[in-house]
């Protein structure tokens, strides 16, 4: 009896203090669920925003990328239109010379013709030169037109580009690359924008309104009438790099002669115009000659009969060389192109659990990017230094435009 009197009171303590515990370890389990489930919806939008923030470099790079390869076309195409318009008057200036070549020819062989061997000789000559010139002249009739209808095409592809770039084949762009990363990303994503705060999305509606308006009015059309003779300049300078041909197009073309009282010269030039209707190169050749007197040299005098020309409109009636190009608008500077990339996601959209009361926002995850287009030449030895006091600005006849990305601007950060 004493014994058992002495373990009953033992027993009832150790249940009471069974049945205290059990309340406070089923709310410590409850605490740690909450946590966990929160520490799991934490980790999946910081991983979900990660996610997105990747989405929308990759679509402001390329965007900018596409832009810069655009530019870059325009450039390439501006200096082959060019080049092909510097081709034909070096064509014009060939046919000119060989028919100076030819008219002299024949007119030695009218004075030799009846000298004994020699005339046959010269006549001999005479009718190659002649077929020299039929089959240059031919070749000129075929070569000129094709070159100026391949740069009808440039110019026809200039203005696909500029189409390309005014409508909305950039953002579709970005938004394609923003699926690689997720399909359910979405790039200024104009229902996504409005649901955000209101004082953000007017900042984020006026960047994206200002990127679509000055992507396309970026590049400015100029025409040989409207560009202060800048295409004429640049043509002119392309035929100049050197004196060899400088002499061939706007000087001496051939040989000169000096002798003791008299001068003897083979003299050419070549000549541009250029305007909205059309270009045309006009080019003579001729000899000449000059005497000393007392007084100094005389003037120049030709020998034989008028100069033999050649003209481009001679071979294509409807020449039209360079009437139109695309370049930076706006004077010359160091202008740049700005790309921006808004990605979002909608919360619910993100694997989250909705326990203990918790839901998802109805703001969507978003983060901004921005690139930047710029003309950079390059600095390597492959290109020639301008100098100290020299620079170039941004234009669309050097393909040297690059893409980049570059910190947001203030106020788009998010």
């Amino acid at each position: 009896m004493t014994a058992s009197r002495i373990r009953y009171p033992h027993r009832t303590s150790t249940a009471r203090q069974r049945g205290q515990i059990a309340p406070v370890a089923l709310f410590g389990v409850l605490i740690a669920s909450a946590v966990l489930v929160m520490m799991f919806n934490t980790g999946q939008k910081v991983t979900e925003k990660s996610q997105v923030a990747n989405a929308a470099d990759a679509a402001a790079y390329s965007g900018a990328v596409r832009t810069a390869r655009h530019l870059n076309f325009m450039a390439y195409t501006n200096r082959a239109m060019i080049a092909n318009h510097a081709a034909v008057g070096h064509l014009v200036s060939y046919v000119s010379w060989i028919r100076y070549v030819h008219d002299s020819i024949e007119y030695v062989d009218r004075i030799t013709r009846y000298i004994p061997y020699v005339g046959q000789y010269v006549s001999m000559v005479e009718q190659i030169a002649q077929q020299v010139r039929e089959g240059t002249e031919d070749a000129a009739g075929i070569v000129i037109p094709a070159i100026d209808a391949w740069n009808t095409n440039f110019r026809a592809a200039q203005i696909e580009t500029q189409a390309s770039l005014a409508l909305n084949n950039l953002d579709d762009l970005m938004q394609q690359t923003a699926r690689s990363w997720d399909p359910q990303i979405r790039i200024n994503d104009r229902d996504e924008i409005g649901r955000m705060p209101d004082e953000l999305r007017a900042i984020v509606e006026l960047q994206l309104l200002a990127q679509l308006a000055g992507v396309p009015t970026f590049v400015e059309r100029y025409t040989a009438d409207s560009d202060d003779g800048a295409v004429r300049e640049l043509i002119t300078a392309s035929l100049t790099t050197n004196d060899d041909m400088r002499r061939w197009i706007s000087g001496e073309r051939g040989w000169r002669e000096n002798l003791i009282v008299a001068q003897i010269r083979k003299q050419g030039s070549t000549t541009n115009s250029q305007d909205d209707d059309g270009a045309d190169w006009r080019a003579h050749d001729q000899l000449q000659y000059r005497t000393r007197s007392l007084f100094g040299w005389g003037s120049w005098r030709r020998i034989g009969r008028a100069p033999s020309r050649a003209r481009a409109t001679e071979f294509a009636s409807n020449y039209q060389g360079v009437p139109s190009y695309y370049n930076v608008a706006g004077r010359p500077g160091d202008q740049s192109l700005s790309i921006a990339a808004l990605a979002t996601k909608r919360q619910s959209q993100v694997r989250t659990r909705a326990t203990f009361g918790m839901t998802s926002n109805a703001q969507p995850l978003a983060v901004a990017a921005m690139a930047r287009v710029e003309f950079r030449r390059p600095t390597d030895n492959t290109f020639a230094s301008l100098g100290n006091d020299r620079r170039e600005y941004s234009n669309l006849f050097n393909p040297f435009w690059d893409a980049r990305l570059v910190p947001v601007e203030s106020g788009i950060g998010l």
